[in-house]
């Protein structure tokens, strides 16, 4: 097993990845079930829309209160730019976090980097797994959506579902990759966990609220958030900015591999 970094990993999160999928699954399917009771509740919903603040619409990926009565703009409100999204994204952090910081601190990357494995391939096949267990659960949240689509009348398009999801992917690995990179750097799990995880939340509201105020608007095309959400996959499909959050995995894996390959001392 320990030839594999790959499979090792993916053995090392069976029992977990199963409650993590269990979890994105309930979410999303609670989720999408409350959309019959919204559209027959429509007029008093856009009443209590109306009156909040533009700063709470934008946090949910929706530009005006129209957005969250017609399906796919309530779909994506919670499930891709909210709930659903950070599920995937904290499992992502929680693997990246485990892949070195995680062994450190249990004591056992010497036992790993005592196998004929080079470092490099510590770092890509850890990753490698992390984008597997991702794309599952955001293959899982896909499915969810498509299968319970015609059931519910939710008006979802097999495209939108498939790049909205795809973009959840990327994004999760985006902090993933993030949380890879500093466990690479520092070989700390308390400061791999806080700071990707303070990433996620600073750049959600980021995303949300630099719009509302000019003098730090420009700070919103920082986030990966901006990036998936601004062109709203789940009603346009597949656009360039995804790429985006693709070359921000790059750069993080790149710096991981660099890191990890120099540090003097486990």
């Amino acid at each position: 097993m320990l030839t594999s970094v790959f499979r090792k990993t993916i053995w090392d999160r069976r029992r977990g990845f199963l409650w993590w999928s269990i979890g994105v699954l309930a979410i999303s399917g609670i989720t999408v079930s409350f959309w019959p009771t919204l559209q027959r509740d429509s007029d008093a919903l856009m009443d209590l829309l109306e009156g909040l603040p533009e700063g709470m619409l934008n946090l949910f990926g929706a530009s005006e209160a129209v957005d969250f009565l017609t399906g796919p703009g309530f779909v994506n409100s919670r499930v891709y730019a909210s709930v659903g999204s950070f599920v995937v994204i904290f499992f992502a952090i929680s693997m990246g976090t485990a892949a070195i910081a995680g062994e450190e601190d249990k004591g056992t990357m010497d036992m790993l980097l005592a196998n004929p494995i080079p470092r490099d391939r510590v770092v890509l096949e850890t990753f490698a797994a992390q984008a597997v267990l991702v794309t599952v659960l955001a293959t899982l949240v896909a499915a969810l959506l498509l299968i319970t689509d015609p059931m519910l009348d939710v008006g979802l398009p097999v495209g939108g579902v498939v790049a909205a999801s795809t973009g959840m992917v990327l994004l999760a690995l985006s902090f993933g990759s993030l949380a890879l990179m500093i466990g690479a750097l520092t070989g700390k799990r308390g400061l791999t966990v806080g700071v990707a995880s303070g990433a996620v939340i600073a750049t959600f509201f980021i995303n949300g609220l630099a719009p509302l105020i000019d003098s730090i608007e420009w700070t919103q095309k920082l986030t990966p958030f901006y990036w998936l959400l601004d062109h709203n996959p789940l009603a346009n499909g597949f656009r360039w900015q995804l790429l985006v959050l693709l070359a921000a995995i790059a750069v993080f894996m790149s710096v991981a591999v660099w890191g990890f390959r120099r540090r003097d001392a486990l």
